[in-house]
This record gives structure tokens, C-alpha cells and sequence, in this order.
């Protein structure tokens, strides 16, 4: 007799985010298919699993800085990890973070309301003074300097 398991996504995404492991690692402790687990890190647009040690950072800063360098006129240029879409990300921990919502929050000193833009013209910029969030924006479209 075959028992069929019931796990849905979150469980699935729970799984993959409590630590750096492997899709049939996950796949293995919950008793699924690995090409489902494959299918919600995926969707989630967490990156693909690496074999080996990867450099663990003992802050948010650490590990933007280590993953990013200046460039002329006081941009930042991704050189990290990134999503399959491009999408620089930044990993602490379990936890991953796009660069330019660390680079905000690094550089404001509190996290962004709502979607950021770039506030230059210089395309992947992750410098944190470049990034704007609603706020900033909605200040900036009345007339208010922020």
C-alpha cells in the first residue's frame, strides 16, 4: 500500500529556507519528488543550490560589501549572487534579501516603503543613496525635499 504525502508549498519553502541545503535534501526529509522541490525554489526565485562552502558574513553589511564594489561618481556595481532573472541578491544567514532593499536600509538607516527605484542612471546600481522608496518619491512629486 502506497500513503500519499500531502505537503504543500509553504512547508516546501520553510524547508529551503532553514538553511543552505540541497533540493533532494529537502525533498528526501519530506517524502516529495525533488522536481517539486525544484519547481517552488524556483518559483520563490531563490538561487539554485551550490556543493561547497560559500563565505558566511556575520552581518547584512558585511555581506553587501563583500559582494559589491564602488565606481566612479559614488555608484555600486553588483559582483554576488543574483536571481535567474538577474536580480542581485544578498544572502544572511537563512534569510535572502534583494541588494538594493540591504543598500537602502544600509545607507537610511530603516527599510523601504513599498517598491525602490533607482535614482540614477546607471543600470544595476546598488548603491543605497540611489535607491528611492515610495516615500521618497511621493515627497519628491509634491514638491517636498527628502
Amino acid at each position: 500500500m502506497t500513503t500519499i504525502v500531502e505537503v504543500s508549498d509553504q512547508q516546501i519553502l520553510r524547508a529551503l529556507l532553514a538553511g543552505d541545503v540541497s533540493n533532494r535534501a529537502v525533498a528526501q526529509k519530506l517524502g516529495i519528488d525533488d522536481r517539486r522541490v525544484d519547481q517552488v525554489r524556483k518559483r520563490a526565485g531563490l538561487p539554485r543550490y551550490m556543493r561547497g562552502r560559500r563565505p558566511t558574513y556575520s552581518s547584512w553589511e558585511e555581506a553587501f560589501t563583500a559582494q559589491s564594489e564602488p565606481v566612479e561618481g559614488g555608484h555600486r556595481r553588483w559582483t554576488g549572487t543574483r536571481e535567474k532573472c538577474g536580480t542581485p541578491v544578498v544572502r544572511h544567514q537563512a534569510t535572502i534579501q534583494t541588494a538594493y532593499r540591504v543598500a537602502f536600509r544600509l545607507h537610511h538607516g530603516h527599510d523601504p516603503e513599498g517598491h525602490l527605484t533607482r535614482s540614477c542612471d546607471i543600470p544595476g546600481c546598488v548603491a543605497g543613496e540611489h535607491q528611492q522608496d515610495r516615500t521618497m518619491r511621493e515627497a519628491r512629486k509634491a514638491g517636498e525635499v527628502r
